[in-house]
């Protein structure tokens, strides 16, 4: 059993629960009541605030901050949390921030991501696993992401927006409307450009799912038909994947300014 070793000019709160293995470096602040798993490795000059839970084998690698209270002028630092999974890669100046009374008090991460230097996620969201934000990626407040997402450098998501599971978002891209599984999109505002042929495959979708859903694109996207009217033929359709994308779309077009989760605001 590896044995938890804290620099002696880190600051842990008496109540904040260590894992065995856990590793702290020079001058993180660690507050009351946060959880951290087992074998997790917290860089220098982290902080950790009250409402943080960590899973087991992450590592943070510097100046990391995590359950820091609300960017939202209407938070006044209530009760919240964060929730963050398992064997994450989370690099320098990562800001993520916990959750409003607006929803569930909860933001949550997955496991298996790797969040690259300068990324932020905001209050609320519920970010999957297998995900890649590269530098300087700022999500706002009550995004959705699926797994396997990736979302390139300087790219920014607009606060209520869902990224669908597989999707490429493109470098300096402006999201401001959903974005469907299982393509790739980019620009400003960033447009549907493609199917993420490799993304498929890194989430391990079968070829023959991945041909349909190449035969399907080209239904929707690429005749000029009503997307609306393409979603609604397919919502039956005998492949999950297909249903996956017809569904998407259809909620998609009912939200307000093409993000679904717009429509629910303050409900």
């Amino acid at each position: 059993m590896t044995a938890t070793k804290i620099h002696p000019t880190a600051v842990i709160d008496p109540s904040a629960e260590l894992g065995t293995g856990v590793e702290v470096g020079p001058y993180s602040v660690i507050e009351a009541g946060v959880v951290v798993g087992d074998d997790t490795r917290i860089g220098p000059h982290c902080y950790l605030a009250t409402g943080c839970h960590l899973g087991k084998r992450n590592q943070l690698t510097a100046f990391v901050s995590a359950g820091t209270a609300a960017q939202d002028l209407t938070f006044h630092d209530a009760e919240s949390r964060i929730e963050i999974g398992d064997d994450n890669i989370i690099r320098e100046y990562v800001s993520l921030n916990r959750g409003t009374p607006k929803e569930n008090r909860l933001t949550t991460v997955g496991s298996h991501n790797m969040l690259m230097t300068g990324c932020h996620i905001g209050h609320d969201c519920v970010v999957g696993s297998h995900i890649i934000l590269t530098n300087c990626v700022l999500i706002g407040g009550h995004c959705h992401i699926g797994d396997y997402v990736v979302v390139s450098g300087h790219s920014g998501v607009s606060q209520f927006t869902s990224i669908g599971r597989a999707a490429y978002i493109g470098g300096k891209s402006r999201v401001i409307q959903d974005v469907p599984p299982f393509v790739k999109v980019a620009g400003n505002p960033a447009e549907v450009r493609m199917v993420n042929e490799i993304g498929m495959q890194r989430a391990s979708i079968d070829r023959a799912d991945i041909d349909e859903i190449k035969h399907i694109y080209r239904t929707i996207f690429r005749r000029g038909s009503s997307v609306v009217e393409e979603a609604h033929n397919l919502i039956n359709d005998d492949s999950s994947l297909v249903r996956e994308l017809a569904e998407f779309l259809l909620r998609k077009e009912a939200g307000r300014y093409g993000r679904y989760r717009e429509s629910l605001r303050g409900h």
